[in-house]
């Protein structure tokens, strides 16, 4: 089962982009229209305990124009002495489309399985505008805001339905030619009580290590006000991986 996950995870990052590259027009701004990523993160200790800790995911942008397309998926699991303890699995689909030089509407999806906080299934929509405020080599920085709805199904505890205002800030500076830090924060708050919010955070840094491949050392951080049942309200992930380019 853990072989097909992982295949499953490894097709839907690769073979977009292999797709694209049999299909591509000669024109390069046609080729250009399809850019993406893959990443691989591994950990493994021995001795008195014997640890793994394995990490996959990837993302691809389809930008033809107009309209800008995204896909994301990622997966991370832990064993300790051969007992699988936590795993997690997410993906999002994103469109948006150009509604001035800096102005965007945008709409997407999500689904998340996150043992680590003991949430068994999130299904997340979200729709609203996203605004360029920082366009200028070498920082970027884009607010998104807009209104959402959560299902979310719990290993404790009930499910929950929540109609949900959504706050997102995704920031890149260009350090030099070959090396970025990137960060994404998002802000999740509950019309019904305002007691449910969510926040997390990714905090990224990554070097080119030749024209394809990269290294990359990320800080995830996620909180839920009101976590499931006898889990805690904050999960942090810190994870060193090799990214392929595409």
């Amino acid at each position: 089962m853990l072989r097909q996950q992982i295949l499953a995870l490894a097709s839907l990052v690769f073979l977009p982009g292999l797709a694209a590259a049999q299909n591509a027009p000669s024109d390069g701004e046609e080729t250009n229209r399809w850019s993406g990523t893959a990443e691989m993160s591994a950990l493994a200790t021995s001795g008195n305990s014997d640890t793994r800790t394995f990490g996959l995911g990837g993302e691809v942008v389809f930008d033809p124009g107009t309209w800008k397309w995204l896909a994301r998926v990622a997966y991370v699991e832990t064993e300790a002495d051969d007992v699988l303890r936590v795993r997690s699995q997410s993906a999002l689909l994103e469109a948006s489309r150009t509604m001035s030089k800096r102005l965007d509407m945008y709409g997407r999806g999500g689904y998340l399985r996150d043992l680590f906080a003991g949430i068994e299934r999130r299904l997340t929509t979200e729709a609203g505008l996203a605004y360029q405020v920082i366009s200028t080599e070498p920082h970027s920085l884009q607010l998104l805001g807009g209104g959402g709805f959560i299902r979310e199904q719990r290993l404790a505890g009930d499910g929950l339905s929540l109609a949900t205002t959504n706050a997102t800030g995704r920031y890149t500076w260009a350090l030099t030619e070959t090396s970025a830090l990137t960060e994404e924060a998002a802000f999740v708050a509950d019309l019904s009580t305002g007691d449910n919010w969510r926040f997390s955070n990714e905090l990224a840094a990554t070097a080119a290590l030749s024209n394809r491949l990269s290294l990359k050392v990320s800080h995830k951080l996620s909180y839920l006000n009101e976590p499931v049942p006898g889990f805690r309200k904050t999960d942090t992930i810190l994870a060193a991986a090799l990214v392929a380019n595409f």
